[in-house]
């Protein structure tokens, strides 16, 4: 099958090896029958920084078209780059193709996996944004709450992993202290480009999601049962 990863942005936006980095990262997850392509959004003149809740509502206007295209193009199914999934319901009733959007995939699977979700959220600007989304999703009653990181992560190749991994864990471990029993991060540019899902999970307790994982996975699952239904 052939997968589109569409950033959440233009190509300029993703300068200096943070599209390729994107691209290594989530390749591995592919099974040996996906094809993994990268796509990007139509260049704008307004340019947000990523994780914020401006961000996600402009693109929500962009994305729609991209996977329509994509579909035209033959792609078999799309991933959003971006755990808000701007636009999401409005790409996915203009396709055939499936359409993951990431936040959704993790939230849903943090509450198949646990009975309290825990959500990191890249800064407090985009909680408001989230907290519709989980209300979207039926599950305000099971997420004991939404906890910004609110630290600077840079252009990519100033990035500090470490300690974004830090920043990630303290904001996780709030989760913990009020209960959380799974956390579903938002914020593609940790997790899993500079941060390791599995460390996180050691260093706090509990089972720490990867949306990146989720989507390639419910791409390749929702294609082949699309094929099969035919």
């Amino acid at each position: 099958m052939r997968l589109l990863l569409v950033m959440n942005g233009s190509r300029a936006r993703y300068a200096g090896g943070a599209d390729q980095a994107r691209y290594e990262t989530w390749l591995p997850y592919c099974g040996p029958g996906t094809k993994l392509e990268v796509g990007y959004l139509p260049d704008v003149q307004e340019r947000y920084e990523f994780g914020t809740a401006q961000a996600a509502t402009k693109h929500s206007v962009l994305y729609p078209d991209r996977v329509e295209q994509a579909e035209r193009e033959g792609y078999d199914a799309v991933v959003m780059h971006c755990c808000s999934d701007p636009g999401l319901d409005e790409a996915r009733s203009r396709v055939a193709i499936p359409v993951i959007g990431p936040g959704e995939a993790t939230l849903r699977a943090g509450a198949i996996l646990g009975r309290r979700i825990g959500m990191t959220v890249p800064g407090t600007d985009s909680v408001a944004h989230h907290r519709e989304q989980v209300r979207g999703l039926g599950l305000a009653d099971r997420v004991v709450g939404l906890e910004p990181i609110d630290k600077p992560i840079g252009k990519y190749a100033s990035q500090d992993p470490e300690a974004m991994t830090d920043a990630l864990v303290a904001a996780a471990e709030r989760l913990v202290a009020r209960g959380a029993d799974v956390i579903c991060p938002s914020g593609l540019a940790f997790i899993p480009v500079r941060v390791s899902a599995a460390e996180v999970s050691e260093r706090i307790g509990v089972p720490v999601l990867d949306p990146a994982l989720l989507s390639v996975r419910s791409a390749e699952t929702l294609h082949a049962a699309r094929i099969g239904a035919r």
